[in-house]
């Protein structure tokens, strides 16, 4: 490279903050500055050039977050309950009760009942269990343990998936 195109180069680069310090000096000291004040606010002016001339003022675009479609059964709906399980308190979360009343109400709905239904809840209950009912339609505080929840799951694994089949209704 000739000396020239890195003068070229180097001038590019450097005209702007220089023009910059020398108008901020030159007016701080006709204005009333110390010498040394002026001096010292004409290199802030130029740092703050060579700052602005590095910004990239595009916006950032965002990225797209992926979203896996997930099956029933698949291994992170398993990992995403499993977490979900225990509460903050050590009883069993919330969200983990929901989802174990929607696996109960489609169980249920299989057999011709609604667990919403206040008129189904003695049908419900005799199909299920005292303790398993408790556990599905408690709605306050405290939370079911998690020994309720799993009793719940043991007893609706047992009611089966059609209505042939009915389930082992403990209460223990």
């Amino acid at each position: 490279m000739s000396p020239a195109a890195v003068l070229r180069a180097v001038g590019a680069r450097v005209w702007r903050p220089t023009v910059a310090a020398v108008l901020v000096g030159g007016l701080s000291t006709v204005a009333g500055m110390a010498v040394g004040a002026a001096v010292v606010l004409a290199a802030g002016a130029a740092a703050l050039v060579v700052v602005a001339e590095h910004l990239d003022l595009r916006t950032e675009p965002a990225p797209e977050r992926h979203r896996a479609t997930r099956r029933d059964g698949s291994r992170g709906e398993v990992l995403d309950l499993a977490w979900s399980m225990v509460g903050r308190d050590g009883r069993a979360g919330e969200r983990s009760l929901r989802r174990l009343r929607a696996a109960a109400a489609r169980r249920l709905a299989r057999h011709g009942l609604d667990l919403a239904d206040a008129a189904d809840a003695e049908a419900v209950r005799a199909l299920v269990g005292p303790r398993a009912h408790a556990t599905l339609t408690r709605t306050t505080h405290p939370l079911p343990s998690l020994g309720d929840l799993q009793h719940t799951l043991t007893v609706l694994e047992g009611l089966g998936t059609d209505r042939r089949t009915t389930g082992t209704a403990r209460s223990s």
